[in-house]
């Protein structure tokens, strides 16, 4: 698509005003914005087609339906993730001593063999 404007025609176009022109899905829009105290003047060129902007707005949706998925997810698994460092922390707290534990087993199992040990003599003797 081609729109062709003469320099003089564009430079004397007024503020606000602009040129236009449509072939099929494509159109453009040229304008100016006068030259101020402190901008300079510019001139403003947009070009669009609707088969560009339709996809746009289709990965736009998809991008944000994405966002709301994997934002959902998310909470889930921190949800999950506090919920067993909950589970772990009452398991420690709950935990007995490993060493008190090993002695107690240990000092069971002298005096469990002592008794066996003096019941079989007795036993024996009989």
């Amino acid at each position: 698509m081609t729109l062709t404007i003469a320099t003089d025609s564009l430079l004397s176009l007024p503020s606000g005003a602009s040129y236009s022109d449509r072939s099929g899905q494509a159109s453009v829009k040229v304008s100016r914005k006068a030259a101020t105290a402190t901008d300079p003047e510019y001139i403003y060129i947009y070009a669009t087609c609707d088969s560009l902007q339709l996809q746009c707005e289709r990965y736009e949706r998809y991008i944000r339906n994405l966002h709301k998925d994997y934002g959902e997810q998310l909470n889930g698994m921190m949800t999950r993730l506090a919920e067993a460092r909950q589970e772990v922390q009452e398991v420690k707290e709950k935990s007995p001593n490993g060493i008190g534990t090993a002695l107690k087993w240990y000092f069971f199992g002298l005096v469990s063999g002592g008794t066996i040990i003096i019941f079989i003599f007795i036993k024996l003797k009989k």
